[in-house]
């Protein structure tokens, strides 16, 4: 279901990132109920656009997007789950829409969907270790951070938060472009790979990386990882398959040799079973 649902989503023109989303929470709830989650963002868009206008005939500057965080942060308290970051919870929209906790990419996708029906032109931002969302003020960015009460961030302040989130980087300008819909979905996938794979859930890791290779079909690391919990859970014809494409892929790959001896190894387990 969660494979079909994100089809579409990304299928349509533009791509749904709110139905992009719901695909994705399908992995922890299959029967969640995709039209009141729509509905819900509907009503707070609703919200923000009448905030705005009471914003705008009292001279207030940047009227959208403080209506935006006033409902969202203020008023309804959405707000990053840093009591329990790790919770696969977190990742899923409906959840969040719910628990109004979730971590800096879902929250993200919440101010997104919630701006865009509300006419306020906000983007995603792939920042480094923490996703935000922004938009074009003339000749600067206007960054808001919905993990942090949708706090509105200076270009010191991105500086600030790489600091703390990646200081191993510095700081570029072009860590505020903006992120298509595939790539957002991506990183929300990737994410639930984590969580999965730090529980052992070898079951939910394989559907979040089947996802994780359905966006990007050759990416070399996603097929090690698939091969290895095809392994784990006995399918060696399936991670053979897998390791095949990763020689195929990087014939000077640095792990050559140990790609060559899993796939011997897997090829005789195969044989085994027949």
């Amino acid at each position: 279901m969660a494979r079909e649902r994100l089809v579409s989503s990304l299928a349509a023109d533009p791509p749904r990132l709110d139905l992009a989303a719901l695909a994705i929470a399908t992995l922890g709830r299959e029967d969640l109920d995709a039209p009141a989650c729509l509905h819900t963002l509907d009503a707070l868009a609703a919200r923000v656009q009448v905030e705005a206008e009471r914003l705008r005939e009292k001279g207030e500057a940047l009227a959208p997007l403080r209506a935006l965080r006033h409902v969202l942060a203020d008023i309804e308290g959405f707000r990053g789950n840093e009591d329990d970051y790790h919770s696969p919870d977190n990742s899923f929209l409906d959840r969040v829409l719910e628990r109004k906790v979730g971590l800096p990419i879902t929250l993200s996708v919440l101010y997104l969907e919630v701006a865009r029906r509300a006419g306020i032109p906000l983007y995603g931002v792939p920042f480094p270790g923490h996703f935000l969302v922004a938009c074009d003020a003339g000749d600067h960015k206007l960054v808001m951070d919905p993990f942090h009460h949708g706090d509105i961030l200076t270009e010191h302040g991105c500086e600030e938060l790489l600091k703390r989130v990646a200081p191993q980087l510095k700081f570029d300008r072009a860590m505020l472009a903006p992120a298509p819909v595939e790539l957002i979905a991506y990183r929300m996938l990737s994410n639930l790979r984590r969580v999965y794979l730090g529980r052992d859930d070898s079951q939910q890791g394989l559907a979040v990386v089947d996802l994780l290779l359905l966006l990007a079909p050759d990416h070399p690391g996603e097929l090690r990882t698939r091969a290895s919990l095809l392994t784990t859970m006995g399918a060696f014809r399936a991670a053979l398959k897998d390791v095949e494409r990763c020689l195929e892929l990087s014939p000077d790959a640095p792990d050559r040799e140990r790609l060559e001896l899993s796939a011997r190894e897997l090829r005789e387990r195969a044989e085994l079973l027949n």
